[in-house]
């Protein structure tokens, strides 16, 4: 039974990433990876806490024995209770009541799976997308040897010039039908996918405070600071608060009284842990996603960017000390175009820099090559139509 449970998980989409071939950079990984399994890891410690604690224990006047305390219990943890300071008189409007209740601590397991979810998303865009172009990255930067990968990559950047109209272009570019015969397909994606995980980090952050109900933006550093600096661990927090009141109303021969109990939420401790490092967590992906974004932009509308690039690996792989930066120039320009280094830059992040500099180094080469013999086959003709001129 346990063999057929981790042969079924290891099936599973985020396992699987683990295993294979990385098809993007460490941001990305940070996102779709790293961060989905600590939420996972969270979602299991929300859902494991009340098989080892109490989920709620409230205290029930003198003559709830036996099923009243049973029942006020469970009844009180499918409601929502309400938060009241303990210096604060208990409200008696109803409004203000529903106003101070608190209703995420039963659903802090989905919540998490929620968050695991939009952040693994983008990376399913991705996957999806980037095979769609004719080259599996996965597939190509498992390969260790630069002569399975020159021609695979030597084949996608091959020139298109039917076609090649003003209107074609623009439609090719908006709708990606055929964006990898302008050459900008994979990086068009590339960069809409960094600018989803930029988005959905953000919004993960919004809605942290939102399903706490809390206005304030540095609900995290107060907790660390009321933890490690206050010592207060025992307090109530207002966001995570362990002991809450409940309106209970039970019907007796005809007669419906209303009781308000107080009952501890002992789960509130981890919720409090969890989020709170689940909120520096998002903080740091926030972070690494404006500066991933920001880098990816530039060097995408930076042609010199991917020109040193490109030269700097062809300088790594060869013992020369002059360079013809025209042909290189010409080769990063024309040739490689800019999924052609998106696919190199891949290469070089998550295979040797050897593998890298000599796929670099034998591209450039047959470029080189193709070029010499194109220009020996336009010579004659050249020559003949000037021949013919002068007769």
């Amino acid at each position: 039974m346990a063999g057929k449970f981790f042969g079924a998980a290891q099936g599973l989409p985020w396992i699987k990433s683990i295993s294979v071939s990385n098809d993007d950079e460490h941001s990305d990984r940070l996102n779709h990876r790293y961060t989905v399994g600590f939420l996972l890891v969270c979602a299991m410690i929300a859902t494991g806490s009340p098989l080892a604690l109490n989920r709620i224990t409230c205290w029930v006047p003198a003559q709830f024995v036996g099923a009243y305390s049973t029942y006020t219990n469970n009844y009180c943890w499918i409601s929502n209770t309400y938060y009241v300071p303990t210096n604060s008189t208990v409200p008696h409007s109803k409004h203000e009541r529903e106003r101070a209740e608190i209703g995420y601590y039963q659903w802090t397991p989905f919540i998490f799976l929620l968050f695991a979810l939009f952040f693994y998303l983008p990376r399913m865009l991705w996957r999806s997308m980037n095979t769609r172009s004719g080259v599996d990255l996965q597939h190509l930067v498992s390969k260790d040897k630069p002569e399975k990968i020159v021609p695979l990559i030597e084949q996608y950047c091959q020139p298109y010039e039917r076609d090649n109209t003003i209107g074609n272009r623009c439609c090719r570019t908006l709708f990606c039908t055929s964006g990898k015969r302008l050459g900008n397909y994979l990086c068009s994606i590339y960069l809409m996918v960094k600018f989803l995980y930029l988005i959905n980090s953000f919004i993960q952050l919004v809605l942290i405070h939102v399903i706490l109900g809390q206005p304030g933006w540095f609900y995290g550093i107060d907790i660390w600071y009321s933890v490690f600096i206050q010592n207060s661990v025992l307090t109530d927090s207002p966001y995570f608060p362990r002991v809450t009141l409940c309106d209970l109303r039970i019907r007796e021969v005809g007669n419906l009284h209303r009781y308000t109990v107080q009952c501890v939420l002992p789960i509130n401790m981890f919720n409090e842990k969890m989020f709170a490092l689940a909120w520096f967590w998002f903080i740091y992906i926030f972070v690494a996603n404006v500066l991933s974004f920001s880098f990816t932009l530039y060097h995408m509308f930076n042609f010199h960017s991917r020109f040193t690039f490109i030269r700097d690996l062809y300088r790594k792989s060869t013992s020369k000390i002059k360079f013809n930066d025209d042909l290189i120039e010409e080769f990063t320009r024309d040739f490689l175009m800019q999924d052609g280094v998106l696919i190199i830059d891949i290469i070089y992040r998550n295979n040797s820099i050897f593998v890298a500099t000599d796929v670099v180094h034998n591209l450039l080469s047959r470029y080189e090559k193709k070029r010499r013999q194109r220009e020996q086959i336009q010579e004659p003709i050249t020559f003949s139509l000037n021949t013919a001129s002068d007769v």
